[in-house]
């Protein structure tokens, strides 16, 4: 696997086959939330959460099995990690069954059709061409695209390119000392070289890992700039789920050396209406993928492993195997295992998840600049950026399509679960987001699509890559996990090579 590791936005495996909501922090039942305000020009949509509510948040019996049947692996959760699992297992000549509790396989790279196009609604490029990506698109029998450049908005009137460069910092950034830091800061990690933090996690007492296992903010005190600590604060939050307080130097150094352009050696690849072009592309050709299933329940014995799914018409699934992989966020693996040790459960509920919002609007007149695909809203107290699809090579859409990425504190998640409060507070931001367009762009809006994801991104907090990560991973009998979070770093290609090295353990047995 590569050294370097970037990050897939919003980040890869938001649903899985489970559910992505915290079970600790669901509190209303389905049937207490009010009915959405009706809005011609609003669509309000999300995750699904109402059977994982009703069997792991409120405790509802599982019925005996109506359907009981084998196979040789299941995997639990249609995500890019566990899509690649399957693609290896398959091609070994296994059996396998894959399942999803969301209507439609891939995770965060989902996209959605709004006014006849295809708009991601949360991953968006991925950064490395690792053998894991490379087999993918080969099995998907897709290529990606050249991803457009970003820019800053810092709310003088100009969106900024190539911010990293010299000639830039030298004419943008008028404090010496400001602009001095931010030199430092980009010099120092492009310096890194093969020093450069790297991922997967293998061992739990890496002297580097447990030196940059500490909070971003604090390790940039010492570049003295209010500019680079407002970019990497946004970046943070989008990026890594959490303000520079929450999250760690590790993870920062690794994903942040992509970002510098191409100038410096970085470059993004992406797929014309999304990355849901990948997932979908591998879903279809997979022998065995079911979605609207529920995993309620995991156990092993002498029969070998089984799991409990509930579909979407309430029936349950007892299905046998040899192996089980769980590609799905670990906070849920101490309500799923039956025989889960309190050491684990323990690891798993330490890891944080941090609710998004996604918020795609169309519009006759273009909203932001056309060649510029991620647009940093820097002095915005909602969106951390703005993505244009439009700016992807070999794109076409019918009218102007702009994406709000709106991190939320971890509290604001039942605002998510909560309709009303959803399109309220999805107005809110889109309203104040058009306060600052013309009157002309104002009301060339035609649509809002307003997406909610109840736990989207694994955050890497300080302390996680030492010890919870890598502790809540370990395997347990013909259990396998795989996922971004088996070390706290949300990546297509961290995703995919834990799929792939999930396929491995299982295929050595």
């Amino acid at each position: 696997m590569a050294h370097r590791r970037s990050f897939l936005k919003t980040i890869i495996l938001a649903s899985g086959a489970v559910f992505s909501a915290s079970l600790e922090s669901c509190t209303r039942k389905p049937s207490e939330i009010r009915p959405v305000r009706s809005s011609s020009r609003r669509t309000y949509d999300g995750q699904k959460f109402a059977t994982a509510h009703a069997y792991l948040r409120d405790g509802a019996p599982l019925p005996p099995p109506d359907l009981t049947y084998r196979t040789d692996v299941i995997v639990v959760g249609a995500g890019p990690s566990g899509l690649m699992a399957a693609i290896d297992l398959e091609s070994a000549g296994r059996g396998v069954i894959v399942l999803d509790s969301e209507p439609r396989a891939g995770g965060a790279a989902v996209s959605a059709d709004i006014l006849g196009g295809s708009v991601p609604l949360g991953s968006v490029y991925f950064v490395e061409s690792t053998e894991e990506v490379r087999r993918m698109l080969s099995y998907a029998a897709i290529e990606p695209v050249p991803c457009p450049d970003d820019g800053y908005d810092f709310g003088e009137g100009e969106v900024v390119r190539n911010l990293w460069s010299d000639a830039t910092l030298r004419r943008v950034i008028r404090n010496e000392s400001d602009r001095d830091g931010m030199m430092r800061f980009r010099d120092d990690l492009l310096a890194l070289g093969d020093a450069l933090p790297v991922y997967p996690l293998k061992t739990a007492d890496t002297t580097q890992r447990n030196q940059l296992d500490q909070p971003v903010d604090k390790w940039l005190a010492q570049y003295r700039s209010p500019t680079l600590r407002t970019i990497i604060e946004s970046y943070s939050r989008s990026s890594m789920g959490g303000n520079i307080s929450r999250t760690n130097v590790y993870c920062l150094q690794n994903f942040y050396v992509s970002e510098f352009g191409p100038e410096f050696g970085g470059g993004r690849q992406t797929f014309p209406g999304g990355m849901a072009r990948l997932t979908q592309g591998v879903a279809s050709k997979l022998k065995d993928v079911r979605t609207n299933m529920l995993v309620a329940r995991v156990g092993q014995g002498a029969e070998g492993v089984w799991v409990d799914a509930v579909d979407d018409q309430g029936r349950v699934h007892k299905i046998v195997a040899a192996d089980v992989i769980m590609a799905v966020p670990k906070f849920q693996i101490p309500r799923l295992l039956t025989d889960c040790s309190p050491q684990r459960a323990a690891a798993c509920r330490s890891l944080e998840y941090a609710p998004y919002m996604t918020l795609h609007v169309a519009s006759s007149k273009p909203l932001v600049e056309r060649d510029i695909y991620d647009t940093w809203n820097l002095r915005s107290e909602f969106e951390t950026d703005v993505v244009n699809p439009s700016a992807v090579p070999s794109t076409s859409y019918s009218k102007n399509i702009c994406s709000l990425f709106v991190p939320m504190e971890q509290w604001m998640r039942g605002q998510l679960q909560n309709e009303e409060l959803f399109a309220r507070r999805a107005a809110e931001i889109v309203d104040r987001f058009l306060s600052t367009r013309t009157d002309e762009q104002r009301a060339s809006v035609e649509t809002v699509y307003c997406w909610a994801w109840g736990h989207s991104i694994v955050v890497p907090t300080p302390g996680s890559h030492s010890e919870a990560a890598l502790a809540a991973s370990l395997g347990e009998g013909r259990i396998v996990f795989a996922h971004t979070d088996n070390d706290a770093a949300p990546a297509l290609e961290n995703a995919l090579w834990h799929g792939a090295e999930a396929a491995r353990t299982v295929l050595a047995r």
